[in-house]
Formats: structure tokens, sequence, C-alpha cells
């Protein structure tokens, strides 16, 4: 049965998206929220921060007025007002559009800039 997320209680979600093992929340005032497995970083906690069951805002992304997330299998994107796009978690496939000659191990832990 669907249970209400406590932690997000009193505050106006407008979108979620899901990956294979985490999920992320975007607030009407433009803050990111993420739970779940961390195993590559793709909370955007930082990649030494443990798996979270409970809601974690995404500090690094605060002050960036923000107009939609995505969550993947193993990474994380959040698209700005403006347009610029922001990644995190695993790039082994290229998913994050790092560029980069040693793609297959590469994961970050920092929201990067994606061209």
């Amino acid at each position: 049965m669907p249970t209400k997320i406590k932690a997000l209680a009193g505050i106006k979600i407008i979108q979620v998206s899901c990956g294979h093992y985490h999920s992320l929340a975007l607030s009407e005032d433009g803050h990111v929220f993420s739970w779940g497995r961390n195993s590559e970083g793709q909370l955007g906690l930082g990649k030494n921060s443990r798996s979270q069951a409970i809601p974690q805002k995404v500090k690094s992304l605060e002050g960036i007025p923000l107009a939609q997330v995505a969550a993947g299998g193993t990474h994380s994107f959040a698209l700005s007002l403006t347009g610029t796009s922001f990644g995190w978690g695993s790039n082994r496939s290229g998913q994050l559009a790092l560029r980069g000659t040693k793609l297959k191990n590469k994961s970050t832990s920092r929201i990067q800039l994606v061209p």
C-alpha cells in the first residue's frame, strides 16, 4: 500500500524520478531531494556518503533554479531553468557525457556541469 513520505511532508513536490535503487524529488521552490542506494554517488551527497533511507537535500544544487530532475540506473541529472544540465553518479558508459579516455571506470561524486 502506498505510504506518505514523512520527511517530505509540508514540502510541495512537483516531480519525482526513480533510478534502479534511488529516487529524486524536486520541490516547487527548486530543492532536490535524494534517497536510496549511493553506490556510485548517484544521490549527489558525495560518493563516500552512505545510502539513505530518508530523503536528503542535495546541497550542492542550492541556489540554482531547477526545472526538472531525472534518475538513471546509477546516475542522476538536474536541468536548470536556464537550460544548464548537471549530472552526477556513474559514468562507466559515458552517460554523464564527461570527456576522457577512461570512461569504463569513472564515476563522480561531485555534481558536474554537463556540456
